[in-house]
């Protein structure tokens, strides 16, 4: 049926790859994972510094995130460590509340952040 060996190994090749992009599919399933204890840190205090202030978190210090992609990805955001933020550069003299940000680690793709325990994080700027 197929004289022509290089028709053949292109063929080869669709398969392989189509079986390939199969097993991907199968082996790596889209998951959901929750990470625990993720610490907030403060962006931007060097800017509350230059006033002379001082921003301190109040809470939470630690969140939880539940995120959400394929299985290997997930585990490698894990692994690597999730950052917590909130920018503090633009805030008040006083009780000041920022919302909390979540950064993947570089290399991390097709992860989604479905839940934060808390959203908003309390400081104080004195």
């Amino acid at each position: 049926m197929f004289r022509n060996r290089k028709t053949l190994m292109i063929l080869s090749l669709l398969i392989a790859i189509a079986l390939w992009m199969f097993v991907m599919d199968q082996v790596d399933p889209k998951t959901e994972l929750t990470v625990t204890d993720v610490k907030v840190e403060m962006r931007g205090t060097d800017v509350v510094e230059n006033m002379g202030l001082t921003a301190t978190l109040v809470k939470p210090k630690i969140v939880n995130v539940e995120l959400q992609g394929k299985r290997s990805q997930v585990n490698k955001a894990k692994k690597k460590g999730l950052t917590a933020y909130i920018d503090v550069s633009t805030c008040d003299y006083g009780e000041n509340e920022a919302e909390i940000r979540v950064e993947l680690p570089s290399g991390v793709r097709g992860v989604s952040i479905e839940h934060i325990s808390q959203y908003t994080a309390k400081f104080n700027v004195k």
